[in-house]
């Protein structure tokens, strides 16, 4: 059996395996507002003023948020390094040649070639995730957080892995091109790799599968005073997901002209109208600060970073008799998921950055601390985050400032955390 061929037969046994391990029951997500908004509707305003964020969350959700914690990160390493060790060996084995033979014998042009063995590779990355990736989804269900069924997340799956294998495709045949034609081609690498981040941040609206309608009149009269005072005015979509989470988020989508703020369902059903106010100025205040552009630039940044390094470290690995730059691609592509845990933390700090400079901005545009403190508990609560994780979930998994210190940012109060 060919390379090819059992790629095409690991394809078959992935989806029979995301399809059939572990049935899940269908169950509702848990409808807002629920028991927990209920609690944290009756903390008096005097406490949110004068206590620390761990007296003011659940003491059971916090028990829980540290198992989720403790769940969380081997399944979020164990899916880096499992593509990390697939793809070396991908490589080292001879098997990532063996392709590239099988490839070239059936006649295509190398440009095809190319484009095939690149989706390849993102096939074989993407399957050496899919155990952790399920893991992950089975802890989202067994903690409560999502409701979506094994057949969507499959689907899902299934989309995401097609998606990555023509991106992939693309990408390889497009560089192994110019690399043919002129010295210079890591310009337009680079020039591409700018141009793709700021394009996947300007047309990201268009990829949201999840059902959206315009905001309703409630939303819009919370939101245009607010938006006035800003000098920010953008179209309020909400987002209905109260049938897979009972979790609420509010986001940024787009950029420049396709700039959108994007409301969960749940986000407006769970929380009062002044903690709605809040969350709409806080995402005015990430428009404000151009957060926008600044995250697609970072990620430009980051993945120049990481090809640059990876390229760097792979020139220095001595070569198969059989290697040639498609089959090397394979010990390109494992080494840049090892930059990528190195850069994570680079980037989660600078999403922390701007994440506490929108909760200033926000505070500063509505005047309620109470309302903001009220917020970050309810929505602690709902998603289990914790008061003070530790180090490697801070590094890893965390995108917004921890709680305890978005807290006492608010009310003055000291966090308690290391």
């Amino acid at each position: 059996m060919t390379v090819f061929r059992r790629l095409g037969v690991a394809l078959s046994l992935a989806c029979i395996l995301a399809c059939s391990l572990l049935p899940v029951i269908a169950r509702a997500a848990d409808v807002r507002p629920n028991g927990l908004d209920r609690r944290v509707d009756a903390i008096p305003a005097a406490q949110l003023e004068r206590a620390p964020a761990a007296l003011l969350v659940d003491p059971d959700r916090q028990i829980a948020a540290e198992r989720l914690a403790r769940w969380m990160m081997p399944g979020w390493l164990a899916s880096i390094v499992f593509q990390i060790l697939v793809l070396a060996y991908f490589w080292q084995s001879g098997a990532a040649a063996k392709l590239r033979d099988s490839l070239r014998r059936m006649q295509l042009s190398e440009l095809t070639v190319r484009f095939l063995f690149g989706a390849s590779l993102a096939f074989v990355a993407r399957l050496a995730a899919l155990l952790p990736s399920f893991y992950l989804f089975r802890v989202g269900r067994v903690m409560e957080l999502s409701a979506t069924l094994l057949r969507t997340w499959s689907l899902t799956w299934l989309f995401n892995t097609v998606v990555a294998m023509v991106i992939a495709g693309i990408v390889v045949s497009v560089v192994l091109w110019l690399v043919d034609r002129t010295h210079q081609w890591y310009i337009f690498t680079l020039l591409a790799i700018v141009a793709g981040s700021f394009a996947v941040t300007f047309g990201a609206i268009n990829f949201n599968v999840v059902p959206s309608e315009p905001a309703s009149a409630t939303v819009l009269n919370i939101a245009r005073p607010l938006e006035d005072k800003a000098g920010v005015h953008v179209p309020i979509v909400i987002d209905k997901r109260s049938g897979r989470t009972h979790i609420g988020a509010a986001g940024v989508a787009g950029l420049g002209p396709s700039t959108q703020i994007v409301i969960d369902d749940t986000l407006v059903a769970g929380n009062t109208p002044a903690e709605l106010r809040y969350a709409i100025a806080h995402e005015l205040g990430e428009i404000a600060a151009r957060d926008p552009v600044r995250t697609a630039s970072l990620n430009a940044v980051l993945v120049i970073i990481g090809v640059a390094l990876a390229v760097f470290i792979a020139d220095r690995i001595g070569f198969r008799r059989d290697d040639d730059p498609v089959a090397r691609l394979a010990l390109v592509a494992a080494l840049l998921g090892c930059v990528y845990i190195f850069v994570a933390p680079i980037d989660n700090a600078v999403l922390r950055s701007m994440s506490s400079y929108a909760d200033g901005y926000a505070v500063a545009l509505t005047g309620d601390r109470d309302a903001a403190i009220r917020s970050v508990v309810r929505a602690a609560d709902q998603r289990l985050d914790q008061v003070c994780p530790n180090v490697m979930a801070r590094l890893f998994l965390e995108t917004s400032p921890p709680l305890g210190e978005r807290v006492a940012s608010f009310n003055g109060v000291p966090s308690g955390c290391p």
